[in-house]
């Protein structure tokens, strides 16, 4: 029987097409390359169902096509196409629904990637809590994306929330933005540029190391064109010290800041222990501000510091655009133990008021964001805190008068108190009594 030629191309590329639909997911430019290897588990063991990803290596965070196949009994895969010359191959290799071993390949030359050989490691994992803030809270909602640039690893998160992304080991900036593509269009409409719709931070992880960032802020505001922008370097150990979380402190006496941390996250340091932030408006400083700085030793041992207070004219100034903090020494962190007793007799200062239960004193470290609240009766306990000569801060913890204090009504120095102390270095300061006496009851 004679076959038409022309038939029998027609049948092969059908099964082709029907082959390459079996290993690969999203669309591709073919540029008759093949990019093959084997996987193998950290202890070197073929691994089999090991997903591969082939992604364009100039990708920005988006919904753009990627490749995706998966390794078979020996471990080994293929992708028959190319989404570029240059590409990132990732690696996922899950335990039930659990990513436990990964690894990505950057800058993939097409041309030279017919033989991988790749080793997966454990999976490092980041954690944090994202809050949104700004005036585009309203409109870009609750709904957002927590990914790694450049990568498909992300998260879907509704703010305010918590998340843990397990990713490969390796140094990326993690992205934060809007899940919906129609609220980017309509930001970008009102005038809010990508560098405030993309919030990103820095990030460097181990093998199996988890990264808590903490608390993270998606906070959109108009871009301010004489905005400055603050610069340092941070140590630890006397070495520049990397991914160290950096945040900037403009409430002084912590006259807005909740019960839970008010340390949030705005950049972390690099390599070379060197970070950047845009600065604060000017009028959302009250004489100075200061940096507060949050890191781990290879231990996992919290480390803390602060910067010298900053004066609020460097950000009015023409003379720069960029203001260089001091560098700053990381510490381990310091403990504060104590009592707060209410006082409303000064002539006897060690009479305690009966109704002590119901008065609150609000406690905190000046120019951080370690404050909270207690009752004047119980134990004062505040943790991670810059260790070294620091001033403690206390007033009362009543919605009116932190209201007045913020309006200026009250008089400042009749109901805010503080004192000097000495934080030891990865120590608590225990037994730190004091008193106050408010003006009225």
């Amino acid at each position: 029987m004679k076959i038409n030629a022309g038939f029998l191309a027609l049948l092969l590329g059908a099964f082709l097409l029907s082959c390459s639909s079996e290993r690969v997911a999203g669309t591709a430019t073919d540029t008759e390359n093949t990019i093959a290897g084997v996987v193998q588990l950290s202890d070197g063991t073929l691994a089999s169902g090991v997903a591969v990803r082939q992604v364009g290596a100039a990708r920005l965070v988006s919904q753009e096509a990627y490749l995706e196949t998966q390794t078979d009994a020996l471990g080994a895969f293929a992708f028959d196409s190319c989404l570029g010359d240059t590409v990132s191959i990732e690696f996922r290799y899950q335990n039930e629904s659990s990513l436990e071993q990964a690894q990505i390949l950057r800058g993939v030359s097409a041309k030279d990637a017919n033989n991988l050989n790749v080793q997966l490691q454990q999976a490092a994992e980041i954690r944090g809590h994202l809050k949104t803030t700004g005036s585009a809270v309203k409109l870009a909602g609750s709904h957002f994306v927590v990914a790694l640039d450049s990568t498909t690893f992300q998260e879907d998160i509704y703010a305010p929330d918590s998340f843990a992304m397990k990713v490969p080991a390796g140094d990326y900036r993690l992205v934060i933005f809007p899940a919906d593509t129609g609220v980017i269009s309509k930001l970008r409409l009102f005038g809010y540029s990508d560098s405030t719709i993309y919030h990103r931070i820095s990030v460097s992880l181990s093998v199996g190391e988890v990264l808590d960032l903490g608390n993270l802020q998606w906070n959109a505001t108009i871009d301010d064109p004489e905005a400055k922008i603050l610069q340092g370097v941070v140590y630890l150990q006397g070495k520049p010290a990397k991914g160290v979380s950096v945040h900037t402190v403009t409430d002084l006496y912590g006259l807005g800041v909740t019960d839970e941390s008010a340390f949030i996250t705005q950049t972390t340091t690099d390599s070379n222990g060197f970070w950047q932030l845009v600065a604060p408006q000017a009028d959302s400083v009250d004489g100075s501000f200061r940096m507060e700085f949050r890191g781990k030793d290879s231990l996992g041992q919290a480390y803390t510091g602060v910067s010298n207070y900053i004066d609020k004219e460097d950000l009015t100034g023409t003379s720069n655009s960029i203001i260089q903090v001091d560098s700053v020494g990381l510490l381990p962190a310091a403990s504060l133990r104590g009592s707060a007793f209410l006082v409303t007799n000064p002539s006897d200062s060690s009479q305690q008021d009966t109704l002590c239960w119901a008065y609150s004193i609000r406690v905190g470290i000046r120019g951080t964001s370690n404050f909270k609240t207690v009752t004047s009766c119980s134990s004062v306990e505040i943790l991670n805190l810059p260790a070294g000569d620091q001033e403690l801060v206390f007033y009362s913890g009543d919605e009116i008068v932190l209201r007045n204090l913020r309006t200026g009504e009250f008089d400042w120095e009749d109901y805010v108190k503080s004192v000097s102390i000495s934080l030891p270095p990865g120590a608590v300061l225990d037994n730190q009594n004091f008193t106050y006496t408010p003006p009225t009851l």
